[in-house]
C-alpha cells in the first residue's frame, strides 16, 4: 500500500500552502498539533488523517522520540506528548504567568525607586528581559523588552545565577573565562564567584555599569512559595542618580517587591 502513494500525495493541499513552507517540517508539526485532540497517536491513524505514507510517519515519529518530543507507550504502542514538548508549553505557561503577575509588582517598583524596573529570566548565560516599567524621570534608563544580555555582567543576570550550584556554573562557563563587555565586566570565573558570594551574602546583585557603561542597577530573585528561582526584578537608573547609598536603598526596595511578588505563585 506504500509503495502505491505517489510522492505528492504526502504533501495535500498544495495550492492553499505558503510558498516559502517546508513541507517535512509543515508535517511535523501538523502532526504535533493531533495532540490537541488525542491523548495519544498511532502510526496508523496520522498516516490516514494526514495522507502520508505509514514509513514517513515512523521516521517522523522516530525522530520527534530521539529528542524527546513524544515517547512511545509501553503497552499500546502508541505514542504520546514526551518529556520535550511538555517542558516547552510549561515554560510558555510559566512566562506568560509570571509576565501577567509581574507587571503590578514592576509599576510598584518603579513607584518605589522613581526608577525603571525590569522582569528577567535566566537563560543559559544571558539573561532576557520580558517585561519594563520605565522611570517618569526625563533622563532615564529605557525598558529592555525582548532584549538578551550576557547574564554575568547584568544585576538580574547574577541575582539568578547566585542561585546556581558551582558545579551548574561551571557547566556554563567550562573556559572560566567571561567575555567584556564594558571595562568593568568580571573576565573570570573566579571573579563571578566573588560577586556571587556578595550577592549571597546581601540578598541582592549589584551591576556597577557592567553591562552599559552610563547604568547601574540592582536585581532580586523573585522565589515562590516552595522557594523555587521563577524570575529576577532589577532597578536600572543613570549613574548621574545612583551614588553611594544608592545600591542600599534600591536593592531593598526591590528585594521588597521582588518578596512580595513571588508570594503569588504557588
Amino acid at each position: 500500500m506504500d509503495a502505491k502513494r505517489g510522492e505528492n500525495a504526502e504533501e495535500p493541499d498544495l495550492a492553499d500552502r505558503p510558498s516559502g513552507l517546508i513541507g517535512a517540517v509543515d508535517n511535523v508539526l501538523r502532526m504535533l498539533r493531533l495532540f490537541e485532540d488525542h491523548e495519544m497517536i498511532r502510526v496508523n491513524q496520522v498516516a490516514r488523517d494526514m495522507n502520508l505514507s505509514r514509513s514517513t510517519v515512523h521516521r517522523m515519529l522516530t525522530t520527534l522520540s530521539h529528542h524527546r518530543f513524544v515517547e512511545q507507550d509501553e503497552f499500546s504502542r502508541a505514542y504520546k506528548p514526551g518529556p520535550a514538548l511538555v517542558d516547552i508549553g510549561l515554560a510558555v505557561l510559566d512566562n506568560i504567568d509570571i509576565r501577567g503577575l509581574a507587571h503590578s509588582a514592576l509599576t510598584e517598583l518603579r513607584d518605589r525607586t522613581n526608577e525603571t524596573a525590569h522582569l528577567a529570566l535566566l537563560r543559559g548565560t544571558e539573561v532576557v528581559y520580558l517585561d519594563s516599567v520605565e522611570s517618569k524621570h526625563i533622563v532615564r534608563t529605557g525598558g529592555r523588552v525582548g532584549r538578551t544580555l550576557p547574564a554575568h555582567g547584568t544585576a538580574a543576570g547574577k541575582a539568578l545565577l547566585a542561585e546556581l550550584s558551582d558545579d551548574a556554573l561551571v557547566a556554563l562557563y567550562p573556559s572560566g573565562e567571561l567575555a567584556s563587555v564594558t571595562p568593568r565586566t568580571a573576565t573570570t570565573l573566579d571573579e563571578l564567584r566573588r560577586q556571587l558570594t556578595e550577592v549571597r551574602r546581601v540578598g541582592y546583585a549589584f551591576n556597577d555599569a557592567e553591562s552599559e557603561d552610563d547604568v547601574r542597577a540592582v536585581a532580586a530573585v523573585v522565589r515562590d512559595k516552595r522557594g523555587r528561582p521563577r524570575a529576577a526584578l532589577a532597578t536600572t537608573a543613570p549613574l548621574s542618580r545612583s551614588g553611594a547609598s544608592w545600591a542600599a536603598e534600591t536593592g531593598s526596595a526591590t528585594v521588597a517587591v521582588a518578596r512580595e511578588l513571588g508570594s503569588r505563585f504557588g
